[in-house]
């Protein structure tokens, strides 16, 4: 694995996210805990086939100095080993089969090609950081768009079947943090997590459909792209070396596949 040398330490920290939560997904390329760029995948095209153009160009784009200084690398927008980015971020789960699955194995191919370990954030977590505008700590930002301490967040994601991943959260100083278990729901317990929720609750993800009951709640849409979310938490983690190896990196899917519980169900 890689370790950090003097020469390292000369130059910025940076990372590469990529995340495939849903039908689409998005990539983004973090500088020092900036986002310099981030890309959504084509809704039009499945995330298998645009993940690793997306991420190429990405680079491509990014590295154009460490580019030009390797005359080698002008075929290649991926990155030599002195222009790797310093860690790999996925969204591990929960979320679309497919995505997931394609997200994990690219990051755990490029990270042990490149020698660099890997930042896993839960889906969930990755969308309710999103809800918060890319520049949050500039002082410019409005209050309405920041939550007050102790500010509590749903977020629900569709799991499709008549289901619902759901994750609440709490805002503290250093951001929405966990305050339960994800779980996944039925429609009617789903339902009952709406009508229970304290008035003024926020409220975000895929899984806000019209009908639901949301009248005492506050929805809440993502001010910035979910990679970059992801990005910025991951930078966080990098840094406290809160890193996962390569080989043991996963996707953690919640529940079975529709063809594993029509199997066990069949037994």
């Amino acid at each position: 694995m890689h370790s950090k040398t003097e020469s390292d330490n000369q130059r910025p920290v940076t990372g590469l996210a990529l995340e495939v939560i849903g039908r689409e997904g998005s990539v983004a390329f973090i500088r020092d805990g900036d986002v310099v760029q981030s890309t959504d995948l084509p809704s039009e095209v499945r995330a298998t086939a645009s993940l690793t153009p997306a991420l190429e160009s990405l680079l491509a784009s990014t590295n154009t100095a460490a580019n030009d200084s390797e005359p080698s690398q002008a075929e290649s927008p991926l990155p030599t080993q002195t222009s790797r980015p310093d860690f790999i971020a996925v969204a591990d789960g929960p979320g679309s089969f497919t995505g997931l699955r394609i997200a994990a194995a690219t990051a755990k191919t490029l990270a042990y090609a490149w020698g660099i370990p890997v930042v896993t954030l839960d889906s969930l977590s990755v969308w309710a950081a999103a809800v918060l505008p890319a520049g949050s700590a500039e002082a410019e930002i409005s209050h309405a768009d920041m939550p007050r301490v102790g500010q509590q967040m749903i977020v629900g994601l569709d799991a499709y079947r008549g289901q619902t991943f759901v994750g609440t959260f709490v805002a503290t100083e250093a951001g929405w943090q966990p305050d339960e278990e994800i779980e996944l729901l039925d429609r009617a317990d789903w339902l009952k997590t709406l009508e229970s929720a304290s008035s003024g609750t926020w409220l975000t993800g895929d899984a806000i459909k019209p009908g639901l009951p949301t009248e005492n709640l506050r929805v809440v849409d993502r001010k910035q792209p979910l990679a970059s979310a992801l990005a910025k938490l991951a930078y966080q983690k990098y840094l406290a070396a809160q890193t996962t190896d390569p080989m043991e990196v996963l996707p953690r899917y919640f529940r079975p596949s529709a063809a594993e519980e029509k199997a066990a169900s069949s037994k």
